[in-house]
């Protein structure tokens, strides 16, 4: 039995290992509203890593009023040139039942998603990633927190 328990840490482990983040940062809303002018920044260096995934999550709770959200990304290089910008939809509640998508319990949910996925970029480059929602809704109630966790491919 340890044997197996030994053999599945060693698994976890490299698997975990072998997809390092070189960036993770947060931007807390206040009282869980996501005004449509503003945009949520993070800056970061792309270090000695070329080939990166980049993972946005979105931290929503019950009082979200929209089976959906829209938000547009935009990622620029040190120059604020654009490398790539996209709008994405979320889908945060079951179409048909109403229930949320995502991890989490009771009132508060978490929805992972990949949105660029093996991008080359320039070694020890800066880089801004900005983020805002492209809802028709000036403020958003019920979004908590956005968090951006850049990994090597």
């Amino acid at each position: 039995m340890k044997k197996i328990v030994g053999i599945l840490l060693s698994v976890v482990l490299f698997i975990s290992c072998s997809q390092d983040s070189i960036y993770t940062n947060y931007f807390d809303f206040q009282n869980k509203e996501w005004n449509s002018d503003s945009s949520i920044v993070f800056n970061f260096n792309s270090q000695d890593y070329t080939n990166l995934n980049f993972n946005l999550s979105l931290s929503y709770s019950n009082s979200y009023p929209f089976q959906n959200i829209y938000t547009s990304y935009s990622l620029l290089d040190s120059s604020k040139n654009i490398i790539k910008s996209e709008m994405i939809e979320y889908q945060l509640f079951d179409k048909k039942y109403g229930y949320p998508i995502g991890s989490g319990v009771f009132q508060d949910f978490v929805l992972d998603s990949i949105v660029i996925e093996s991008i080359t970029l320039n070694k020890n480059s800066e880089y801004t990633f900005l983020v805002k929602h492209s809802m028709r809704e000036d403020k958003l109630y019920g979004i908590s927190r956005l968090a951006l966790d850049i990994k090597r491919n």
